[in-house]
C-alpha cells in the first residue's frame, strides 16, 4: 500500500519468458485484470468495471505492471489483492498476499463482530480453535454468536 509508481523503469529483454516463468504468470494476471476492467464481453465485467473498478493507466502497459510486481513482493505462491475492494487496480491499492489472506478480503466473506472486533468466521475459528462448521452448526441451533465462537468443544466420550 502507498507504493510508488513504476513508469518506464527498464526493458525486459533479458527476463526469461518461457512456460512456468514469473513473466508468463504475470502476463496472465495482467491480462485477467485488463479483461475484467475493460472488456464489456467479459463475464466478470459487471462485477468489476460495472462497480467502477478500473486498472490504472500506468498498468495498462504490461512492463510497468511487471516492474511493480517484481519490486513489491511478487512470489509464485501469492495472488494480487486490492486492499480496498471498492477501488481499482493501481500501485497504491494492490499488494501480493496468500490465497487464504485474499479469501478474508473478499466482499462475499461474511464478517462477525464480538467485543468491537470484526473478523471472518475462519479468522475467529483459528483464534479460538473451533472449526468453522462447528460454529455454523451452533449458530443454526440458536446459540448466540459469542458463545458459538468462544465456547470450547466438549471432549468426546469414549
Amino acid at each position: 500500500m502507498g507504493q510508488e509508481g513504476t513508469q518506464g523503469t527498464k526493458t525486459h529483454e533479458d527476463v526469461p519468458k518461457g512456460p512456468g516463468t514469473d513473466w508468463e504468470r504475470l502476463r496472465g494476471i495482467h491480462r485477467g485484470i485488463r479483461k475484467r476492467t475493460t472488456n464489456p464481453r467479459c463475464k466478470d465485467y459487471a462485477a468489476y468495471r460495472g462497480r467502477g473498478i478500473t486498472m490504472c493507466e500506468e498498468w495498462l502497459d504490461f512492463d510497468n505492471f511487471y516492474d511493480w510486481a517484481m519490486s513489491h513482493g511478487y512470489r509464485k505462491d501469492l495472488t494480487i489483492d486490492r486492499v480496498n475492494n471498492n477501488k481499482g487496480y493501481d500501485p497504491y491499492n494492490c499488494r501480493w498476499i496468500s490465497r487464504k489472506g485474499q479469501a478474508n478480503n473478499r466482499t462475499t466473506a461474511k464478517r462477525y463482530t464480538i467485543d468491537g472486533h470484526t473478523k471472518t468466521l475462519v479468522q475467529w475459528s483459528r483464534e479460538y480453535g473451533i472449526p468453522p462448521d462447528v460454529i455454523l452448526h451452533r449458530l443454526e441451533r440458536g446459540w448466540d454468536l459469542e458463545r458459538a465462537i468462544k465456547e470450547p468443544r466438549k471432549p468426546k466420550s469414549k
